[in-house]
């Protein structure tokens, strides 16, 4: 990257910065975690290799940022769904052991992992089945596939998952 854009991109955080983490800490409820998604904005556009097609670097850092947090306030809910299938209620989380808790935030860990290590249309058809509730025939006619191949990305995926939920 040149110093210029270097300089840009520096000068633009500077910038932006106070408002992004405003928008972030009223979307996300925490001044810490709306630190981190500015912070991994920031990054990601510094990774960036080219800028010539990013007409409004701003806007393009903000979009960034939003992507991230709602990512964040996905998985957020993914844990509290999972927490509640497994306790009955979220709020019953502070009577469990810490060690408990622990235990199952490790396990959600290690399943999101084997999910982002999956190949993406396979981690994406296992999404949209599971969590959109698509039907294999919708997921087949939106990527152009068979339901055999649709069964074959969703059986890859849930090995995967239960290896990754089962490892200790």
């Amino acid at each position: 990257m040149s110093e210029k854009k270097t300089a840009e991109i520096i000068q633009l955080y500077r910038e932006s910065s106070p408002e992004l983490l405003a928008v972030l800490q009223r979307k996300l409820g925490n001044r810490m975690e709306a630190e981190e998604v500015a912070q991994d904005a920031f990054e990601k556009l510094c990774d960036l290799s080219n800028y010539d097609d990013i007409e409004d670097l701003r806007r393009y850092f903000f979009t960034m940022a939003n992507r991230l947090a709602l990512n964040l306030l996905r998985r957020r809910r993914i844990e509290r769904g999972y927490l509640t299938r497994q306790y009955g209620s979220v709020d019953q989380e502070q009577d469990l052991d810490p060690e408990v808790v622990l235990y199952h935030r490790q396990k959600l860990d290690r399943t999101r992992a084997a999910l982002m290590g999956l190949p993406a249309k396979t981690r994406e058809i296992f999404l949209m089945h599971r969590f959109q509730g698509r039907t294999y025939l919708e997921i087949a006619g939106e990527f152009r596939l068979s339901i055999k191949s649709i069964e074959y990305h969703m059986n890859k995926a849930l090995k995967a998952v239960v290896q990754a939920a089962e490892a200790v």
